[in-house]
């Protein structure tokens, strides 16, 4: 009799569960979309969106320590969307909303209150991308890597789109 020799069982990494994900990681998602889109409003609908994508690629994910950062990679990618969408939406006459004031610590002063939302009143006039780059690595406080990571862009284009948000920032406040 032919005696079959078998390699013992390896346990498979499990995916982690969608509600154990959305419970670990829901704030940092709706976090990151409140400071990139500027606007309370759109975040839960935001959050959503993430999520839904979650369900979709969330069990091919090899490391779970790598949820955090796929996740980041999916607000970015869909906050991007969404500011293009009311754009255009604003574009035709459709619902023209400024940056929320809530947007700021209610523990910062008057005055850091009233600097930021100038900022994210300029940052709702500069391109997308360099809206994403800039806030990503100015208000998140990313790294470089990082924020070329999240952008889907070269260390070289996060550098030149963070520049050119930046010179147009300073621009605006130059002119008061």
């Amino acid at each position: 009799m032919l005696a079959l020799r078998t390699a013992p069982l390896r346990a498979v990494p499990s995916a982690p569960s969608l509600a154990d994900t959305f419970e670990e990681h829901s704030r940092y998602v709706a976090g990151l979309a409140f400071r990139l889109l500027g606007r309370d409003e759109d975040v839960d609908d935001l959050v959503q969106d993430v999520f839904l994508e979650a369900v979709r690629g969330l069990e091919t994910l090899k490391e779970a320590g790598a949820v955090r950062g796929w996740l980041a990679t999916l607000t970015v990618r869909l906050v991007g969307r969404r500011i293009r969408r009311k754009r255009i939406a604003s574009f035709f006459g459709f619902g023209d909303e400024g940056p929320d004031e809530q947007v700021v610590s209610p523990e910062a002063s008057p005055e850091q209150r009233v600097l930021l939302s100038q900022v994210y009143r300029v940052l709702e006039k500069i391109p997308v991308d360099q809206r994403l780059a800039w806030t990503l690595r100015c208000i998140e406080g990313e790294q470089l890597e990082a924020v070329a990571e999240l952008c889907g862009c070269s260390l070289a284009t996060a550098k030149r789109r963070i520049a050119a948000a930046q010179a147009v920032i300073e621009g605006a406040f130059d002119e008061d």
